[in-house]
């Protein structure tokens, strides 16, 4: 989550006095709104639903964030290289390589945008029945030249996940990975991708993940974030409606921002919501943008939670006859 941006809405709920009560460290000037829903998670069910359950495993999550965050070394055409940082093009390119092997082994199809000399977006594809319509999960690649374990390893590697669940289905429609350069300096990846959408296709969703694996409260509090678009809510809608109908112990909690790589696809009214841990609700990791935001602060379980929800709502779209 980029920390400079003009806010392009004025939905606050929250009184100047509410914001000094905050738990979090950094860029308070990002809150907009935040209003726990008072509905409480089913825990312990097993209900008959449309939303399939995917299995995520927790230590497919570990290990592939331990490599993307520089806490496992990773071969990378038989060399042995450790990701320590994405912030410097160098870091940037070896995350890219290491994500292009992983999703070759699924057999998805991988490429890259480059908009600038420096610049470059991370594709991956599974093509559908029908490519004209497309569903995307995004996620920003880039770190503040740390580990970046949380911010956004997790949201990257949640991707990896659910793309690795879907492998093997047939799906009616295409399903792209993207994982967007650059975030950090300003939504500049996903700004510039936006921009080389085809007319030809039809952009259903972009579900873009930003940080999924830290909740020190331990209460299952996450952000599905729509700010209320018209076209954007069904889709948070589902994503609720599939948390309860699995029975996963989590809650959303709301908020409302423009700093992250959803905002580029509002600006072509592109239909996104944003997922992330409980940020701008009191609970943000103390580690954002800072060295210690590494593998060891990450909560497993939570984030095998969230990517489950998500890759259900997701396998629902693209399943859909």
């Amino acid at each position: 989550m980029i920390i400079l941006c003009t806010l392009t809405t004025n939905n606050i709920f929250a009184s100047h006095a509410t914001l000094a009560t905050l738990d979090w460290s950094t860029d308070q000037s990002a809150f907009q709104s935040f209003r726990p829903h008072q509905v409480a998670p089913i825990f312990g069910e097993d209900p008959h639903s449309e939303f399939p359950r995917i299995n995520i495993d927790p230590d497919f999550l570990k290990t592939k964030l331990m490599e993307f965050s520089g806490a496992s070394p990773i071969l990378i055409n038989g060399v042995q290289a450790i990701i320590s940082e994405r912030g410097s093009n160098a870091g940037r390119e070896l995350a890219r390589k290491y994500l292009a092997l992983e999703y070759a082994k699924i057999g998805y199809i991988t490429t890259t945008h480059s908009y600038s000399a420096t610049g470059i977006n991370f594709i991956a594809e599974k093509k559908g029945l029908d490519t004209s319509k497309v569903v995307i999960i995004s996620s920003h690649i880039d770190s503040m030249h740390n580990s970046g374990a949380d911010d956004n390893g997790t949201g990257t590697i949640s991707a990896l996940a659910i793309a690795h669940a879907l492998a093997k289905s047939e799906i009616k429609y295409t399903l792209r990975i993207v994982g967007f350069d650059q975030e950090e300096n300003g939504l500049v990846g996903s700004r510039n991708y936006v921009n080389t959408l085809q007319s030809f296709e039809t952009i259903l969703l972009d579900v873009n993940l930003e940080m999924t694996g830290f909740n020190n409260r331990r209460d299952g509090a996450f952000h599905v974030i729509d700010c209320d678009r018209a076209d954007s809510k069904p889709f948070s809608a589902m994503l609720v409606t599939a948390i309860t109908e699995l029975a996963l112990p989590l809650k959303r909690t709301s908020a409302c921002t423009d700093r992250s790589d959803h905002a580029s696809f509002w600006s072509k009214n592109i239909p996104a919501v944003v997922i992330s841990q409980n940020f701008f609700g009191g609970d943000s990791n103390p580690c954002y943008h800072k060295a210690c935001d590494k593998v060891d602060r990450i909560h497993f379980d939570y984030m095998t939670n969230i990517t489950k929800a998500v890759a259900s709502m997701v396998a629902v779209i693209l399943w859909k006859r």
